[in-house]
């Protein structure tokens, strides 16, 4: 069983990955908000990427389709031509944007459980995502992240819980910075 406050908890945790990763910068991802389901969407494929612990497994599905707007969007953020037709530098610029998300769920999660780890991101096909509903985990959310250009992306986040999951967990507050040299 996956509590209440664990399931907000695993909400934000991947809501500061959204936000860290698919808009370009954080001030670029406008908002992130729950929906209740994906069967609205039309993206063609996937970027599945877990982590887990000895309580859980998390799953985390980022939907997208290879069209020219996802194509800029990405190689852009990645600071690449986002002109270029190459599918290889699109989808590593994809998968690695998908990486910065769920390294920063796993930084914070491990500040929760002492043993977690994460896998590489994989493409997958949207379908694939359809089963995570088989697995009957304890905990199914779907998110939109729609950044200040006007992209908008879909989120699935699945939990399988392997014993009772609750945890406390406060979101870091961010830095002020008033764009001062720090030296080491």
């Amino acid at each position: 069983m996956i509590s209440t406050r664990a399931q907000k908890n695993f909400d934000q945790m991947l809501t500061l990955g959204i936000k860290a990763s698919l808009g370009g910068s954080a001030s670029d991802l406008c908002e992130v908000e729950p929906v209740a389901t994906l069967k609205d969407i039309t993206e063609s494929h996937a970027v599945m990427i877990t982590v887990a612990s000895f309580l859980f497994r998390l799953s985390v599905l980022i939907y997208f389709s290879p069209d020219e707007a996802t194509r800029r969007h990405f190689v852009g953020v990645e600071g690449d031509d986002p002109t270029t037709k190459d599918d290889q530098a699109f989808f590593d610029a994809i998968r690695e944007s998908c990486n910065v998300c769920c390294g920063s769920l796993n930084r914070e999660l491990a500040t929760v459980f002492p043993h977690v780890a994460m896998s590489t991101p994989n493409i997958i096909e949207r379908e694939c995502g359809s089963h995570l509903e088989t697995l009957k985990g304890g905990y199914l959310q779907h998110f939109r992240a729609t950044t200040g250009a006007g992209s908008q992306f879909y989120v699935t986040l699945c939990v399988r819980d392997y014993a009772a999951v609750d945890f406390e967990w406060t979101m870091p507050e961010e830095a002020e910075s008033s764009g001062e040299l720090e030296f080491f």
